[in-house]
């Protein structure tokens, strides 16, 4: 005895037909075509997004240490060592960079965007289609290529509107490259060794493996506290493929080398950031001990940001159970990708979510968990593949480049990323200058330009200020006037093992002004003013940071 099977309903059926059609014409299609496509698709977003945020010139909302990073490489550039607060990688890139766009970071930002935007943003989509296609094939790589490209701008659909513009103004343009943070280019990295640490698991030769640990040392190099990710290589790498593991580390060694001589001879000693006022996101030391209050690291704190999604965002709910569910897909269908990704992102929010000054409030969360997105964009795309009869199909493993080419390509990364970086960073003399190259104003550390060409006179009582206008293509600036009691303004801290000079600019700030010019009348004595070259993103005068100081003038009021 036996029964008719049940058919599917003729719509079903028509839907299934016209997507498994589709799905032929893309698989017909070079794989080179879809993605050039979509590296356009991406630009002509971010071009729109660019144009239609709050913006200054070229200046987005920046959070973060990018003054340390680009006065880093100011100093670099002529020949000095700067204190080594922050990881050098980033200061490094933005080396010939300065030699251009001299002193001020704010010349800089149209090369430094178009250096995220332009190469770097294409990268972290082809580093994506990379992995997921190293998963389950081309289509699912298509897939979470273009869920790269629109999951950002989908948040803008799931804001509450009172959090509408943190997101779309503080967090979009810091997440896609419209800003100078480091963030940005060393999450790029980190995808790069994620691409090149599967690859090193289909291939017998050890290119791959040492590129995934350059990769990832540079990543590193930019921000030291992404070390946690090498949770993830590590695993998956002595899980899946032990011999690759040396190589892995012998291309990571050339970075962590040179940032401990960075550090040394920067600080005088290897602390990450002995400063409090300028410590980051901190990295691998002591991260079991230090997930507990009243430390940086709190429990309580990830569930205050917990509600605070479910606050701002009314997908909360399935914006916390897309990383659950891909991981379970991951672990069914694929291991090693479950080694990979799902224990790179759960280092980064065991790490990170907990990280106490990572707030919602001011946007800071997204920011300091950047280098998690891609992780958790890849655990979202891999929901699909606990639809029933779909399984983990890798591609089939190309080679990038063969032979000789592939030994000279390596070569040459090496040189770039490796052997250039410590030479400089060993060869550079410190900076022992008393602060008249480089002071530090708050938590930042700014160039001193004598292009400023500050001028002080007195007549009645009343100082008169007047300095050269500083023009900038990458967005409009305005003055601020610092004014310090005698003729000294900057105190310098003792040299720790002949490390570079540390120095603090204690002046008061006692205006702001659009003009070249400025009266004051601060009472008779001796006096040292300095003008401040600032910007910030609205184009406010009460609001943004110095990026350039002016020499002191000193001037005597009867």
């Amino acid at each position: 005895m036996s029964s008719p099977s049940a058919a599917a309903p003729p719509v079903v059926e028509a839907v299934g037909a016209r997507l498994g059609q589709a799905r032929d014409v893309v698989s017909s299609v070079r794989a080179a075509y879809v993605l050039g496509a979509l590296v356009v698709v991406q630009w002509v977003a971010v071009v729109a997004l660019a144009v239609t945020v709050k913006h200054n010139g070229w200046l987005y909302y920046t959070g973060g240490d990018q003054l340390w990073h680009y006065t880093g490489a100011y100093l670099l550039g002529r020949g000095h060592l700067p204190p080594a607060y922050v990881g050098y990688g980033w200061s490094i890139m933005l080396l010939p960079v300065s030699w251009f766009a001299g002193p001020s970071l704010v010349s800089a930002l149209p090369a430094i965007v178009l250096l995220n935007t332009v190469i770097l943003l294409p990268v972290a989509l082809l580093c994506v289609y990379g992995i997921a296609s190293r998963i389950a094939g081309r289509l699912f790589g298509y897939f979470a290529a273009a869920l790269w490209i629109a999951f950002p701008y989908l948040g803008i659909l799931f804001v509450e509107p009172g959090y509408h513009q943190k997101y779309t103004e503080v967090t979009l343009p810091q997440a896609l490259g419209l800003t100078s943070v480091p963030d940005f280019p060393a999450t790029v990295a980190l995808l790069v060794c994620g691409f090149f640490c599967l690859r090193a698991l289909e291939s017998s030769g050890w290119h791959p493996a040492a590129a995934a640990g350059l990769a990832a040392g540079w990543s590193i190099a930019m921000k030291p506290s992404n070390a946690i990710f090498l949770v993830a290589p590590v695993l998956l790498l002595i899980v899946q493929r032990r011999r690759a593991l040396p190589v892995f580390l012998a291309g990571l060694a050339p970075a962590l080398l040179t940032l401990a001589l960075w550090k040394f001879r920067g600080l005088g000693e290897l602390a990450a950031a002995p400063a409090e006022p300028v410590r980051l996101a901190s990295g691998v030391g002591g991260l079991i001990d230090r997930i507990h209050s009243p430390s940086l690291n709190s429990w309580a704190h990830l569930r205050q940001v917990l509600g605070g999604l479910r606050e701002h965002f009314w997908v909360a709910r399935l914006l916390e159970w897309l990383p659950v569910a891909g991981s379970i897909a991951l672990l069914a269908r694929s291991r090693r990708a479950f080694l990979l990704i799902g224990s790179w992102f759960f280092v980064f929010l065991l790490a990170k979510g907990t990280y106490i000054p990572a707030s919602l409030d001011d946007a800071s969360f997204f920011r300091i968990l950047m280098p998690a997105f891609p992780a958790y964009l890849l655990l979202a795309a891999a929901i699909v593949l606990l639809v029933p009869g779909v399984h983990a199909r890798p591609a089939r493993p190309a080679p990038l480049l063969d032979g000789r080419r592939l030994t000279i390509a390596f070569g040459a990364s090496v040189l770039v990323f490796a052997a250039l970086p410590l030479a400089v960073i060993a060869a550079t003399p410190r900076l022992h200058d008393s602060g008249r190259l480089a002071v530090r104003l708050g938590d930042n550390l700014l160039p001193v330009a004598s292009a400023v060409g500050l001028a002080a006179s007195t007549d009645g009582g009343v100082v008169h200020l007047e300095w050269q206008p500083r023009s900038s293509s990458g967005a409009s600036v305005f003055y601020r006037v610092f004014r310090a009691k005698d003729t000294l303004d900057v105190g310098c801290a003792g040299r720790l093992r002949n490390s570079s000079d540390n120095c603090q600019l204690s002046s008061g700030e006692v205006g702001s002004v659009r003009t070249t010019s400025f009266d004051d009348k601060p009472g008779a004595g001796t006096w040292t003013y300095r003008i401040g070259v600032a910007a910030n993103w609205l184009n406010d005068l009460r609001l943004g940071d110095v990026y350039v100081l002016s020499p002191p003038a000193t001037i005597v009021v009867p």
